[in-house]
C-alpha cells in the first residue's frame, strides 16, 4: 500500500467527521513527507555525532601519546569542521529546524587546539626559565659609587669610602660607627650590640695608630696593634678582614707601604710642612727656616733605606692576638687579603688547601670539579655545594648542578668571586674590571 492509498483510507474512515476542502489531500501529503524527512535527518545526525565523538577520542589519545604531529592534528580539525556544512545541506533543513538546533562539533576541535596551545606555552616557559639566570644583581647602597663587599656572621657589609652599610633582607642600612675612627674592617658576627671595628685612630698620617675597638652594649674597649713600620713609612690599607672571638682577635689586611719624606724628616726631629726626594736630597719647607735642602747621606742611614728611590710595595699579612696585648704577624704570599672565618669558635684563615666561611671549612680537593683548573671558592648549603672555579681559562659558577660563566652575569670580564651566606640565602661577590658586584640567588 502506497501513501495515496493510506490517505484515501484515512479519508474514508474520517470522511464523515471532516469537511473536505480543496487542497486538503495535498497538505496532508506534504506534512507526511516532512515527518519522514525529519526522521531520516535525525537518524543521520545521530550517526554523524557518534562518528565525530569516536574521531575526537582517537585524536585526544594520539595527542597525549605525543606520536602525532600537532600540525597534522590541526589540519585534520580544519578538514572535519569544513565538512559539517556539507552534511547539513545533504540533510535538507526543513521548516522549524535551524543550524543552531543541530549538535555542534566545533568544541571538540577547539578544546584540542587549546590543549596544544597550553602545552606549547608551558614548554616555552620551562625552556625560558631554564635558560635564565638564577642570580640577581644587587645595587650598591650608594648608586654609582665604587663599593667593597665583605661577609661577616651571616651578613654582607658594604663599604663606600668612609661609610659602612649592612644588608637587611632587601635594603641597605648605614651603620653607626665611632666618630674618631677611620674603619678598615668590621666584624658583626655576634650582632651589632657586640660590634668590632678595626681602623686608624688619629689625623696625623705620620702618627696614626691601627686599633681594634670592641663594643659591649654602650661601651667600647680598645686594643692597639703594635706598629712594626720603620720610621718614615706609612700604610694605606686597601682591603681588610676582622674576626674577634672569646679566644682571640685576628686582622687580615692587604696594605701598601710607601716612604713619606715629611714623616722621614719628622723621625729626625725636623718639623717640615712638605717635602720631596730628588736624587740624594730632600727638598723641604720648614715652618721657621722656610725652604731647606737636606742631604740623605748626612741624615742617614735610615731603617727604611730600601724604600728610598723605589716605589710603593704591597704586602698581605695576618695579625693575631689572644689578649689584645701581644701581637704576632705573619706575612702571606700573593697580593690579596686572606679571608677569615669562625669555625667552632676558632678563627680559621683560608689557604691553598681550604676554603673558609663562617661555620664551615672545606677541603678544595674534595669539592673541586674534575674538569676545573682551579677552585676559587666553595660554600655548602641546604641545596648542595655552590662553587666558583676556573675552567678553559674562564671563571664559572656552579649552583644546583648548573654551570654558568661569570662574565654572562656581569657583562664584563670577571677575575674572581666570593660566595657567602646571608640569612637563609646565598650571595656572591664578583670582582670585575669595573669593581666588585653583589648578586643574590633567587
Amino acid at each position: 500500500m502506497n501513501l495515496d492509498d493510506e490517505v484515501r483510507r484515512h479519508l474514508r474512515d474520517t470522511g464523515e467527521q471532516v469537511a473536505l476542502t480543496p487542497g486538503m489531500v495535498d497538505a496532508v501529503r506534504i506534512r507526511a513527507a516532512s515527518r519522514v524527512r525529519r526522521r531520516q535527518f535525525i537518524l543521520r545526525g545521530l550517526g554523524s555525532l557518534v562518528a565525530l565523538v569516536a574521531i575526537g577520542g582517537s585524536v585526544a589519545v594520539i595527542s597525549r601519546q605525543g606520536n602525532e604531529d600537532p600540525a597534522r592534528l590541526t589540519a585534520a580539525s580544519l578538514t572535519e569542521t569544513s565538512q559539517a556544512p556539507e552534511m547539513m545541506s545533504a540533510g535538507e533543513l526543513v521548516e522549524g529546524d535551524s543550524p543552531a538546533s543541530l549538535p555542534s562539533t566545533s568544541p571538540t576541535y577547539e578544546s584540542n587546539a587549546t590543549a596544544e596551545d597550553e602545552d606549547t606555552e608551558i614548554t616555552s616557559t620551562l625552556t625560558r626559565e631554564s635558560s635564565e639566570s638564577r642570580w640577581t644583581k644587587i645595587e650598591s647602597p650608594v648608586s654609582g659609587a665604587t663599593t667593597e663587599y665583605m661577609y661577616s656572621g651571616g651578613m654582607v657589609l658594604a663599604q663606600v669610602g668612609s661609610q659602612w652599610f649592612v644588608r637587611d633582607e632587601s635594603s641597605w642600612r648605614e651603620l653607626a660607627l665611632p666618630q674618631a675612627l677611620s674603619p678598615i674592617a668590621i666584624d658583626i658576627g655576634a650582632g651589632e650590640e657586640a660590634m668590632r671595628v678595626a681602623g686608624w685612630l688619629g689625623d696625623d698620617p705620620c702618627a696614626k695608630n691601627l686599633v681594634i675597638q670592641v663594643r659591649d652594649g654602650t661601651t667600647w674597649r680598645q686594643h692597639e696593634l703594635q706598629n712594626d713600620l720603620a720610621p718614615g713609612l706609612i700604610s694605606t690599607v686597601s682591603q681588610a678582614r676582622l674576626r674577634v672571638t672569646d679566644h682571640e682577635l685576628v686582622l687580615s689586611r692587604l696594605e701598601e707601604l710607601v716612604l713619606d719624606p715629611v714623616c722621614l724628616l719628622q723621625s729626625r726631629g725636623i718639623d717640615a710642612v712638605d717635602a720631596e726626594i730628588v736624587d740624594d736630597f730632600i727638598y723641604a719647607t720648614d715652618r721657621k727656616a722656610g725652604r731647606v735642602v737636606y742631604s740623605l747621606e748626612k741624615l742617614g742611614p735610615f731603617e727604611a733605606q730600601e724604600f728610598i728611590g723605589t716605589g710603593p710595595k704591597q704586602r698581605s699579612l695576618i695579625t693575631r692576638s689572644v689578649d689584645g696585648g701581644q701581637w704576632t704577624t705573619t706575612l702571606r704570599s700573593g697580593q690579596r687579603v686572606t679571608e677569615l672565618g669562625v669555625v667552632d669558635g676558632l678563627v680559621m684563615s683560608e689557604d691553598s688547601e681550604h676554603t673558609v666561611h663562617d661555620g664551615q671549612r672545606l677541603e678544595r680537593n674534595e669539592v673541586i670539579p674534575p674538569t676545573a683548573q682551579r677552585l676559587i671558592d666553595a660554600l655548602a648549603s641546604s641545596s648542595g655545594i655552590s662553587l666558583i672555579f676556573e675552567r678553559d681559562n674562564r671563571i664559572w659558577v656552579r649552583d644546583s648542578g648548573e654551570d654558568q660563566r661569570m662574565d654572562e652575569l656581569t657583562d664584563s670580564p670577571s677575575v674572581s668571586g666570593r660566595l657567602g651566606r646571608v640569612a637563609s640565602g646565598i650571595t656572591m661577590v664578583i670582582d670585575t674590571s669595573q669593581g666588585p658586584t653583589l648578586f643574590v640567588r633567587d
